[in-house]
């Protein structure tokens, strides 16, 4: 039975269970999506929501052999509401996830998977929401791309990605900052990074970014709940309109070390 928060949530957003092709060939990987399409003014969370909310959750239900991997986020947008920022999706986003199927299954079949969505969405107030979701697709030897392909594209194009060849980061720890050196070349906008770990940085504090001579460097403001060192700086860079994934050892200021590169 659905509960009044429920209904609640269901007048500002629209859930849905989505496939990137039309039918499913046996053994070979698919993407499957959950779309939210929010009312204006509406937000749902990242992966690391920020100072407040709590991400999107997926409890598949899948036939038998069947695999899902784990969710793609694309990267977020900063939702600053001082003196506090979070980091979510306004509008609509698709959450892309990997389902291997097994090879053994019958053509001509149908196959049902279900996924129950747990999730947050706030504008002045915060309203949970909770979907059980069904989709059903045909198994056949061969498929071609869904109505929905398009929404999948450009989700992808948002999910962060390696760091391109010959691009350098590295990170240092200085007083109430971490300093995050981007050999990255120039872009016309600074970077934006987005940390994957909670606390470690303040996120409504402004993001420095000093030009150097080979990139940007950014000055984040430690979190006042960070209480011991960390070893390691992991988040995304988002550059020109595309994420990359940073994950770097966070060095004393006199310390030297191996910087993140595309070969490590």
């Amino acid at each position: 039975m659905m509960t009044h928060a429920e209904d609640a949530a269901d007048q500002h957003v629209e859930v849905t269970l989505v496939s990137e092709q039309q039918a499913i060939v046996p053994g070979q990987k698919f993407l499957l999506g959950i779309w939210f399409h929010l009312q204006d003014g509406w937000h749902t969370y990242w992966v690391n929501p920020g100072d407040a909310g709590e991400p999107p959750r997926i409890a598949w239900e899948l036939p038998a052999g069947f695999q899902a991997g784990s969710i793609q986020w694309p990267y977020p947008t900063r939702l600053s509401t001082p003196p506090f920022a979070d980091f979510g999706y306004e509008h609509q986003v698709l959450l892309t996830v990997t389902v291997q199927p097994p090879s053994g299954l019958g053509l001509g079949q149908n196959e049902k998977i279900a996924a129950h969505i747990r999730y947050l969405i706030c504008r002045d107030v915060c309203i949970p929401g909770q979907k059980q979701l069904v989709l059903t697709l045909p198994v056949k030897n061969q498929t071609e791309p869904g109505s929905d392909a398009p929404l999948f594209k450009t989700a992808q194009q948002q999910v962060p990605r390696p760091i391109p060849n010959g691009w350098r980061i590295s990170a240092k720890s200085v007083g109430e900052e971490f300093q995050l050196r981007l050999r990255i070349g120039k872009f016309a906008v600074p970077p934006q990074f987005f940390p994957l770990e909670p606390e470690q940085i303040e996120n409504a504090a402004p993001q420095n970014g000093t030009p150097t001579q080979e990139g940007y460097e950014l000055r984040l403001k430690k979190s006042n709940h960070l209480l011991k060192p960390i070893a390691r700086l992991k988040g995304v860079i988002v550059v020109a309109g595309t994420a990359y994934l940073v994950d770097v050892p966070v060095l004393p200021s006199f310390g030297r070390g191996r910087v993140q590169s595309q070969q490590n």
